[in-house]
């Protein structure tokens, strides 16, 4: 009898333990999703220095972040940058991803450099300075 109340005693210890443990990764996630939601504002609203600011105080690069980062249905962080005319964090954005960050295909299957050049072909020519932007870094 008394080796099971000593088992379920170290049973109910070592799951504490884990749970405490374990809760450092969830703050983490948390805080990669906060990281990720700023990025993606920052994007939107052309606020360059405030991305800079965020990642330098995060210590991450955006060259690691930037395949895995989705601003909702806009796509990729570089998207959100085309779509809502943010050429300052566009500029940011092409010169810290990294080459294959910008040449890769996104979830429709284009890469940011079709998907921006269709916007131009469709006449809209205030893109034209991003397809030249996307093209100088590829």
């Amino acid at each position: 009898m008394n080796k099971l109340i000593t088992n379920i005693k170290t049973l109910a210890i070592s799951l504490t333990v884990l749970s405490i443990l374990a809760m450092p990764e969830k703050s983490q996630a948390d805080d990669l999703q906060r990281l990720a939601e700023n990025l993606c504002d920052y994007a939107k609203n052309n606020n360059r220095a405030s991305m800079r600011k965020k990642l330098k105080s995060s210590r991450m690069k955006l060259k690691m972040l930037y395949p895995g980062l989705i601003c909702g249905k806009s796509g990729s962080l570089m998207r959100v940058a085309v779509t809502n005319d943010s050429i300052d964090a566009a500029k940011f954005i092409a010169t810290k991803a990294g080459k294959k960050g910008l040449a890769a295909a996104e979830k429709d299957g284009k890469t940011v450099l079709e998907f921006t050049e269709a916007l131009v072909a469709a006449g809209d020519a205030t893109k034209q300075p991003f397809v030249d932007l996307i093209k100088s870094k590829l």
